[in-house]
Order: C-alpha cells, then sequence, then structure tokens
C-alpha cells in the first residue's frame, strides 16, 4: 500500500495565544517536528499540510526544506478542523491507498508508533493511537457541578493522533458526516460511526498536543532528549511483504535490488505468502510505488525497525 500523510496545522491558536505552526520548539517550528519525522519514513510517499491560507507560502518553503525526498503540498484549511482534515484528504494522490491524520500540534510522535498503526490498517478497519486514561473520570451535572457518576477507568483510553485508515474509508465516513452535518473531535470517530472497527495502538511514550505556553516548557526538553538520540537516516527496516505467492521471486528480486537482504519466505499463509527482509531505509523509499506497479493491489507491506 501507499501511504500519504495529512497535517492538520490550521487554526488560530486561541487558547495559545498566537498560531502555533511556526512558534520555534527546540529548534524547529513546531509542525517541524512530525514534517520531519514522516518525511524520514521511506513508507510515506507524499505528505499534505493544511494550514491557514497566509501560512500557505512558508510551509511550502518548510517542506522543501525538511522533506525533500517526498511528494509534498501545502493547502488551506476549512472553517473547522473536520473540514480542514477533509480537505488534506482530497489534496491527497490518487495513488495513496491509505493515510493517516495527524495533528500539527503533536511534535513527539514517533515513527516507530506510526508504523504499528499503518500495520493495523485494512479495508474496514482503522487505527488511532492512544493511551490509558489515568485518571479517574467523574460525570457530572454541568449546572450544579454535582457528581452523577464514577467511570471505570480501565476501559477507558485517551484518543490521539496519528489516525489511520484505507483513503476511501475516511473520504467515505467525511463525506456521509458532511452531508447530514454530524460533527466529531476526531477523524476515527467518524470511521465508528460508518460501522468501520478501530484498534487503538498505544502509544510508546508522550504525544501530549501543545496547547498552551507552559506545554511547550514539558516539551521541549523531551525534543532535545530524542534529536540526540535519533537514529540515523540510514538505519536498517525489517520489511514484512504479505502477497500471493506468484509474486515471491519478484518481491525478492525488487528487495535485493534495493540493497536488502532476504531474511525469510513463509509460505503456509492462508492467503498467500510473507516475505521478510532487512532493508537500508534509504534503499526503502520508492518501494511502495513500484510494489503497486508490479502486484494486484491486495498486497501490503509494513516496516519497523530492525535489531540487527
Amino acid at each position: 500500500m501507499i501511504w500519504g500523510a495529512v497535517i492538520v496545522a490550521a487554526g488560530r491558536g486561541t487558547r495559545f495565544g498566537q498560531p502555533k505552526q511556526f512558534v520555534e520548539l527546540a529548534g524547529l517550528p513546531m509542525v517541524g517536528w512530525s514534517l520531519r519525522t514522516f518525511a524520514r519514513m521511506p513508507e510515506i510517499a507524499e505528505i499534505v499540510v493544511v494550514t491557514e491560507e497566509e501560512w500557505i507560502s512558508p510551509m511550502r518553503a518548510l517542506l522543501e526544506h525538511l522533506a525533500p525526498s517526498c511528494t509534498t503540498s501545502a493547502v488551506a484549511g476549512g472553517t473547522t478542523r473536520q473540514r480542514s482534515a477533509r480537505n488534506g484528504l482530497h489534496a491527497l494522490g490518487e495513488s495513496c491507498a491509505a493515510a493517516f491524520i495527524h495533528d500539527g500540534a503533536r511534535p513527539l510522535v514517533r515513527a516507530s508508533d506510526v508504523r504499528a498503526g499503518m500495520a493495523e490498517v485494512r479495508s474496514g478497519r482503522g487505527a488511532a493511537l492512544g493511551a490509558p486514561v489515568v485518571d479517574t473520570i467523574k460525570v457530572i451535572d454541568p449546572a450544579t457541578m454535582l457528581v452523577q457518576r464514577t467511570l471505570d477507568r480501565t476501559s477507558l483510553w485517551a484518543a490521539a493522533t496519528p489516525q489511520f485508515a484505507m483513503r476511501r474509508d475516511f473520504l467515505r465516513a467525511h463525506a456521509d458526516a458532511a452531508k447530514f452535518e454530524v460533527s466529531a473531535t476526531d477523524d476515527a470517530a467518524l470511521l465508528e460511526r460508518l460501522g468501520l472497527d478501530v484498534v487503538l495502538v498505544p502509544s510508546s511514550g508522550p504525544n501530549f498536543k501543545v496547547t498552551l505556553p507552559e506545554d511547550v516548557v514539558r516539551a521541549e526538553p523531551l525534543l532535545r532528549e530524542r534529536e540526540a538520540a535519533l537514529a540515523p537516516e540510514d538505519e536498517t527496516l525489517l520489511v514484512e511483504v504479505f502477497a500471493d505467492e506468484a509474486l515471491a521471486d519478484a518481491i525478492c528480486a525488487e528487495l535485493e535490488s534495493r540493497g536488502g537482504s532476504i531474511d525469510a519466505i513463509e509460505r503456509d499463509l492462508p492467503s498467500g505468502i510473507a516475505v521478510r527482509a532487512h532493508v537500508p531505509t534509504q534503499g526503502l523509499r520508492g518501494f511502495g510505488s513500484r510494489f503497486e506497479a508490479f502486484s494486484d493491489g491486495s498486497a501490503t507491506f509494513t516496516a519497523r525497525a530492525s535489531a540487527r
């Protein structure tokens, strides 16, 4: 599957006191952190940033600087976040079979978590990053502030972004919501509304939204620490390709031509084979488009950091 990323970086930062998109955070504009994370993932073929009309030109410059190897664009947002996400989905190229939507104000997102979310997606099934709720949640009467009941937090999770689905599922969910004038606080809720399964994938670290100025103080040391420990761009990834058995030779040849080494071929799967290979990050760039060219569209691949 070819993946596209939509980063929602519109809005005027009312609670923050100023537009957040270009607020400097640990040496980069806030939106630049997630942008750079996604640009370094060779599985992602296209990145669309949705922003305010007046920020489109500087956003395009930032895209050229931080994502020179990706197809990128910056488009105008709508009057609501939901409308902005929809604009971003429509701006993705038709070749992007799957997509994820991310808040540009969540700069701490990790590539490993993005990959874990991507691995859960298939037709009729989406995913979202999240974390278990640690506080006790009370339901109150807003008029009196009296507690009505206490929720069982063992089944409560806080949803975050990215949120993932097949692009056609996202578009159908957004179109249906627009038709019936339904608003939701996140894109996953629109998928759920249509009856799609949505899996919550645990975030491996902090992934909070920078909403208030004090959130910058929390985020900056975490980002500086991550920058110091950042994996090199030439790291090796473990790639798993799931396809029809007839494609085995073509898949192996393509991976090897990209500097990969085949680790295993599992042939006893109910619906085909799994090819596992170790491939340098840069060698994997563009593999999705090439893969689509010789597969029938039903084959998929995932990638994660290799322990090798």
